[in-house]
């Protein structure tokens, strides 16, 4: 059962990155943080603490941004090709 739902996460973080939405975590209440696309100016690709940073614009912070974190290296750099391919 713990690999069916590891195969799910694999899918599921290859085929996010097509989406319009980005789903970057939580926040404090435990509420999801999502961020459209059409809103993100820039973002950047970290190896070494595996997370992607997306900056988007947002008219009360001038510096919004959001990290998505990956398990391991080998999902952060499937998920980053599906993302370039697909912006």
């Amino acid at each position: 059962m713990l690999s069916a739902a590891l195969f799910v996460g694999a899918i599921w973080d290859k085929t996010e990155a097509k989406l319009k939405v980005i789903k970057a975590g939580v926040d404090e209440k435990g509420h999801p943080i999502c961020v459209n696309k059409s809103q993100v100016y820039l973002f950047k690709k970290n190896e070494v603490e595996k997370t992607i940073t997306f900056f988007y614009h947002d008219p009360i912070s001038d510096d919004a941004s959001v990290k998505k974190s990956f398990s391991d290296v080998d999902n952060l750099n499937k998920y980053w090709g599906e993302l370039l391919k697909s912006w």
